[in-house]
Parts: structure tokens; C-alpha cells; sequence
């Protein structure tokens, strides 16, 4: 059975399609966000979601956080995102060689790299059928985890006006690759550490290797801390546990960490500083994007860059009392508009 695309009509995005293949089972939507800035960058996530609405909610937002991410971290790329559903479905080298064939009839307009749940075997099918696939050679997890830190320590300066993060206490939620290799960055400059995972055995493991406590994943955002640090999936912050923060500051890996735009709001009020997600999580993107036009040499130079362009929407959100949301948000499509 042959690869079946369907266009789906979604205002204020360029291009969305449900691909589906009866004989390898794959269930996938394509958003292509906006390509004003060059052709759409963004990953492919992996998830058994419930149904196709889910699906297509979760990918449409992700798709304009690339939008976003990418134009605010300075990279020439669009935004879009793709999701499979696993929901019953066993990942096969058959199942990404299908998936790379929806991403090669789209012919350049959106290139794909990994994201949750799909690794680097995967990339490496869909390679075989697409030319537009990324990341294979780029290990992300290490540039997200050095953009993050770099961003953490603005967040401190620009809180306290000390230069570094001795004795900050950092509250992470979610310690997988991103997370893990954050939490080693914190300790070796002299951080306390505060964990929390569904994964046990993740923790069990950086156990072995660092000093930490470890909360309950319900208890860590109720954490006295300096810094809470949403590692995992989006929503993290709600309107069911913003009343419980008793940090700071957030800065985290997390995409789309707060559940809705007005939660900015009431973090500005309550004067918790929120260093928004897509600008401090941008590391990985601008390691495959670096990969894209071979300026590696250029990676850690870029990664540094979060943190002076973190503190410019810090400063501008402190003067005009708009959240820092709003502020990335503005600068980024004012980037694309130009």
C-alpha cells in the first residue's frame, strides 16, 4: 500500500498534511509554519498520542515554537515540526522509511531532524529515502544542555548581578539526555541540585555520578529553590501548580513550558523571571543548523549568544513590563517581517 497524503486547511500556517501508509502503519502530520526565513527546521516526534486531534494540536504548536526558536536564536530557517503516533504501533525501520517519504514529496521545504522518542537509528532510515534529514552527525543533546547553563547563569546576573552559579539551587524536572547532562554542568560550577523524573532509572544513574536530592515528579515545582528547570514535556507550568513556585527564576529544555501565553503574565506580576523556552532551549537547533551550512567552529560561539540575547529581553521586559514571552515573541517575528 502506497503513501497517502492529505492536505489539512490551518490558518496562519503554510503547509499541513496527515500522511498516512496502511502497510507500515504510519499515522503522521507535517506542519510547515512559516518560511520567510528559509526553508522549515524542526523534528519529528515520536508519541502514542490518543487520538489524531491531540496529534495535530501538539505538532501545530510545536511547528510555530520552531517558528519562533529559530528566528529568535538568530538562525536563516523557518519553523515546522512533524509527529508519528505510536499509539499501538511498534517503531520499525519500515515505519521512518515511509514517514521520509512524506518529508521528501514536501522537496526541500521542510527538513527534519530528531526529537522525543525518535533517535538517531531512526534518522538513519529515513535517510535512505530523504535527502532533507539532519542531525545523524550531531549529537543535541550536549549544544541544548551548554545553551541552557550559559542561559541559567544570565538569569542569575540579571536576578542577583553575580557572574556565576556557586550555590544556586536548581530544581530540574526531567533528567534524560538534556537534563542529565544540565545537572552535571550545575554541579561542576558548584550548584545544589534538586531532581525529579518518571524515568527512576535515570536518576538512579546520575545518582552514581553526582551529589542530588530527589522529590517526587508532583513535589518538584513545589521546590524552595533559586531556579526551577522543566526538562520534560510542554505544560509544565499550569494553572493547577503556579501557585506553589517558590523559585525565582525558570529556565528549562522544555518546549511550550507554560500550559497558555497568560501564565507570563502572572509570573511577571509575581515577579518570577522566566527566560522563555524556545529562545534558552535553541542549542540543539543551532547544532544542526551549524551541521546544515558547516560552520561547527562557530557552535560554541553561537551557544554563548543565547545568554546576550536572553539578557536583552530580560532588560526589555523589566522596562516595559510586558512578560519576556511577549518580548521573544516580538523580536522573533519582527526578525521574520524584515
Amino acid at each position: 500500500m502506497a503513501l497517502k497524503i492529505e492536505d489539512i486547511n490551518v490558518k496562519g500556517y503554510e503547509r499541513v498534511i496527515h500522511a498516512t501508509n496502511e502497510t507500515t502503519k504510519l499515522d503522521c502530520v507535517i506542519a510547515i509554519h512559516n518560511t520567510k526565513l528559509g526553508p522549515a527546521l524542526g523534528g519529528l516526534r515520536s508519541w502514542e498520542y490518543r487520538n489524531f486531534e491531540d496529534q495535530k494540536k501538539d505538532t501545530l504548536k510545536l511547528s510555530e515554537a520552531m517558528t519562533l526558536k529559530n528566528s529568535a536564536c538568530g538562525i536563516n530557517f523557518g519553523g515546522g515540526k512533524a509527529s508519528i503516533n505510536l499509539n499501538n504501533i511498534k517503531k520499525t525501520p519500515e515505519l521512518y522509511q515511509s514517514y521520509a517519504e512524506a518529508v521528501e514529496v514536501l522537496n526541500g521545504r521542510y527538513l527534519t531532524a530528531g526529537d522525543v522518542n525518535t533517535f538517531k537509528e531512526d534518522l538513519i532510515q529515513c535517510y535512505k529515502v530523504s535527502k532533507y534529514v539532519y542531525g545523524i552527525n550531531v549529537e543535541t543533546s550536549g549544544p541544548t544542555s551548554k545553551g541552557l547553563f550559559f542561559a541559567m547563569k544570565a538569569t542569575n546576573n540579571f536576578i542577583y548581578n553575580i557572574d556565576d552559579l556557586k550555590n544556586v539551587h536548581v530544581a530540574i524536572s526531567g533528567v534524560g539526555k538534556v537534563g542529565g547532562k544540565l545537572a552535571k554542568l550545575l554541579v561542576k560550577a558548584g550548584s545544589k541540585i534538586t531532581v525529579a523524573s518518571i524515568n527512576i532509572e535515570t536518576v538512579k544513574k546520575l545518582r552514581q555520578e553526582i551529589d542530588l536530592t530527589e522529590v517526587s515528579p508532583k513535589d518538584l515545582f513545589k521546590t524552595n529553590c533559586d531556579i526551577v528547570s522543566p526538562c520534560a514535556l510542554g505544560g509544565a507550568i499550569n494553572r493547577s501548580n503556579q501557585n506553589q513556585l517558590k523559585c525565582k527564576a525558570i529556565v528549562g529544555a522544555a518546549n511550550n513550558q507554560l500550559e497558555n501565553p497568560s501564565i507570563a503574565d502572572w509570573l511577571l506580576k509575581n515577579e518570577i523571571v522566566y527566560s522563555p523556552d524556545y529562545l534558552v532551549n535553541s542549542g540543539g537547533v543551532i547544532a544542526i543548523a551549524s551541521e546544515i551550512n558547516k560552520t561547527e567552529n562557530f557552535l560554541e560561539k553561537q551557544l554563548e549568544q543565547i545568554a546576550d540575547r536572553l539578557i536583552h529581553v530580560l532588560e526589555v521586559s523589566k522596562k516595559n513590563k510586558e512578560s519576556t514571552d511577549l518580548v521573544v515573541r516580538h523580536m522573533a517575528l519582527e526578525r521574520i517581517n524584515s
